[in-house]
């Protein structure tokens, strides 16, 4: 069972313009500029999010891959965060949930938009990976996820990060969640940024 003890939902509503800058789209977007990095995939222009949500533990039903039954788009869709994921690696990870919180059955595709904020005010659009898009149909009440992998640091130089902000795919209903992990190094302007977002995809089990 996922637990939201990481990160917690706050119900916001975002202004327009502040929306439209970061809603999430279903491809991924153009690359970036900046210093090479080794960490991830090249850096694209993310689409982002901002308001609350709530746990998905006990949400039943899951994703399967769309078909013509369902061809609408999901809007109505409630993101949770769970704990960090073990790891071997410099990177961390962890997972969103993404569940169909609407009365009918819908489709979710492409990646969520994901905005990191600061606590000295900067605001980071992270990158995509370079992962498929695979359209998932959702009942009511199931659920796909995305990974979130991040690059940690305990140096005293690493940037602190106060807020995650999620906006499902093609949806402009943002999400913001405390973050609670710990400093992560700042590669705004890298070209293959450590911290990064993939695709929704069918939950695993």
């Amino acid at each position: 069972m996922r637990s939201n003890m990481v990160l917690r939902g706050s119900a916001a509503i975002v202004a327009v313009a502040a929306v439209a800058a970061v809603s999430a789209c279903g491809t991924a977007g153009s690359g970036g500029a900046g210093q090479t990095q080794t960490h991830g995939p090249a850096a694209t222009t993310s689409s982002t999010p901002s308001s609350g949500a709530e746990s998905l533990t006990g949400k039943s039903g899951g994703a399967t891959e769309s078909s013509a039954a369902a061809t609408d788009d999901c809007k109505q869709v409630t993101v949770s965060v769970g704990e960090p994921l073990p790891s071997d690696k410099t990177q961390s990870k962890v997972e969103l949930t993404l569940a169909n919180s609407g009365s009918t059955t819908c489709v979710l595709r492409g990646f969520p938009g994901v905005r990191l904020g600061g606590k000295d005010g900067l605001a980071w659009d992270l990158g995509r990976t370079n992962d498929p898009v695979v359209p998932l149909t959702l009942p009511p009440g199931g659920v796909a996820t995305s990974d979130l992998t991040y690059l940690p640091t305990a140096d005293a130089s690493g940037w602190e990060v106060a807020s995650l902000l999620v906006t499902p795919p093609n949806t402009a209903d943002t999400q913001a969640f405390e973050w609670t992990l710990g400093k992560v190094v700042l590669q705004d302007g890298a070209t293959h940024p450590g911290t990064y977002v993939g695709a929704v995809r069918r939950q695993a089990g």
